[in-house]
């Protein structure tokens, strides 16, 4: 029990952190740019959506909600930081400013749970698929992506945990190489969040813990894709999958 108790605590604000991360630009990562298109990409709404998996559970997803578009997510908050959370630097958590205003970009984001299989040895298990339409191009959206993330090579995160003094943990992201992809620009990063032991609400106390998320995106004309996966190999075979979508519909 303590032990699944721990791993919500610590899923709650890795999650928090990622949702921020989704489309507000994380991901200090190496970029990769792989032979120039033919010609850029650039889909209708009813195309974008076709780029995301159905939505449905599969042998690596314990859960998956509904296909939401840009504009629904940012409606229902679904890239703040969640309430009780803050980072210094600000660009740890705080990272809109890296895509600018949402408001107008189309796009649709698809997230849930994987499975205990498919992300065996991780306590955060959340992942998010995205795909964004970006005007005047989705490669200076990458540039500015790393820009936010390298202000967080070693920041710190606090959480208001309902017990006195918010609890201060690091937050982290660390370059690598990405995946290539041939025709679009690719970035990967890799997200390190680490919480000290505290005592819960329940009087429970949770131990150190330390959580990763593999975050990659792929930019390709005006079309950006972002994935957020417990796994490198997740991640990669998200955003693969996807590109591949994108290659046979433009």
């Amino acid at each position: 029990m303590r032990k699944k108790r721990t791993v919500v605590a610590l899923a709650a604000v890795a999650m928090a952190a990622l949702t921020t991360l989704f489309l507000a630009g994380n991901g200090a990562a190496s970029a990769e740019s792989g032979d120039t298109a033919a010609a850029p990409m650039h889909f209708e709404s009813s195309e974008l959506r076709q780029l995301l998996p159905a939505d449905g559970l599969d042998a690596k997803s314990a859960s998956v909600q509904p296909t939401i578009t840009i504009e629904e997510a940012v409606a229902t908050g679904q890239f703040e930081s969640g309430p009780g959370l803050t980072s210094e630097p600000k660009g740890c958590l705080n990272m809109t400013d890296a895509l600018g205003d949402l408001s107008g970009v189309e796009g649709y984001m698809q997230s849930g749970e994987r499975s205990v299989e498919a992300a065996p040895d991780s306590l955060q298990r959340y992942f998010m698929t995205a795909v964004f339409q970006i005007p005047g191009g989705a490669d200076a959206a990458i540039d500015k992506v790393a820009e936010v993330l390298r202000t967080c090579s070693a920041g710190t995160i606090l959480l208001e945990t309902g017990k006195g003094e918010p609890l201060k943990g690091s937050i982290s992201y660390a370059e690598h190489k990405a995946l290539p992809l041939d025709g679009a620009r690719t970035f990967a990063s890799t997200l390190t969040t680490i919480l000290p032991s505290f005592t819960g609400l329940n009087d429970e106390v949770l131990p150190t813990t330390e959580c990763e998320a593999q975050l990659t995106l792929a930019a390709d004309g005006d079309v950006l894709i972002w994935s957020v996966e417990p796994t490198e190999q997740l991640a990669t075979e998200s955003v693969s999958t996807v590109y591949e979508r994108a290659l046979a519909l433009s």
